[in-house]
């Protein structure tokens, strides 16, 4: 009866404390995003991530000189699909916008 006790309570503690830190990572990201401009080098972009202290992922491309790539920010809760997705030619950002994963594929038609 103890241990269900302290489950129970485990439980109420993590509903409380779950949805204020995915509001705060999420808010991360969005201000993450907010902050990259187009025409901004790929340097600034790096500088910018790591002040804001984010989750930079998934930096793919850019493997020759004025190569397209593109890189992920993240929020730092596993089960949540918010990012900020930003993409460049060379040393240069073109875009940068929020996405949300799980809109995203509601949205798309099924085969």
């Amino acid at each position: 009866m103890k241990y269900l006790v302290n489950v129970i309570q485990l439980a109420i503690v993590a509903a409380i404390i779950l949805p204020v830190l995915y509001l705060f990572d999420s808010d991360k990201v969005d201000k993450f995003c907010q902050k990259i401009e187009p025409g901004m080098t790929q340097l600034r972009f790096f500088e910018i991530a790591e002040e804001e202290q984010v989750k930079l992922s998934n930096l793919t491309g850019n493997e020759v000189l004025d190569g397209e790539w593109q890189a992920t920010v993240t929020t730092r809760l596993p089960l949540t699909d918010y990012t900020c997705l930003t993409k460049g030619v060379g040393n240069i950002v073109a875009t940068a916008e929020i996405v949300d994963t799980d809109v995203e594929e509601a949205s798309q038609p099924r085969n």
